[in-house]
């Protein structure tokens, strides 16, 4: 009865060394390639810049069409003027020229901004971001 249970566990065991043997072919070729990955992946604030003022043209493109669909709108109602400057809203339109208008400025403000991390580059796009869904929000609110 003990024989074939070691028969197995000798099996098992140049099963394990050929795949021991095929880790190391897959391993060897990585380690060699490692010290590159680090060079390959870093960024610069000159990347960082780049980046960040692609993503803030995008919102840009984002807040003119919503402000145009704003314009729009008032025109249509006979609404001559709606800025509001420090978020003192009575209406839906001037809440939406409000988010508009803050998400314009925080645009401007993120545009100005350098960064040498990505975290935090990553961090101030994603509030910004926050901002102008909130816009799209409001807007979305005023249109329905």
């Amino acid at each position: 009865m003990l024989m074939p249970y070691f028969g197995k566990v000798s099996k098992e065991l140049n099963v394990s060394k050929v795949s021991k043997g095929f880790l190391s072919l897959l391993l060897v070729p990585l380690i060699l390639l490692f010290p590159l990955i680090p060079f390959v992946s870093a960024a610069t604030p000159a990347d960082y810049y780049q980046i960040n003022q692609k993503v803030c043209g995008r919102f840009e493109e984002d807040t003119v069409r919503l402000s145009a669909i704003m314009e729009e709108l008032r025109s249509r109602q006979g609404i001559t003027e709606t800025r509001v400057a420090y978020g003192n809203v009575d209406t839906p339109i001037e809440r939406a020229d409000y988010w508009v208008t803050y998400g314009a400025e925080a645009i401007a403000f993120q545009r100005a901004k350098k960064y040498s991390s990505k975290n935090a580059l990553k961090s101030d796009l994603v509030i910004l971001q926050n901002k102008i869904l909130r816009a799209k929000g409001e807007v979305k609110k005023v249109l329905k």
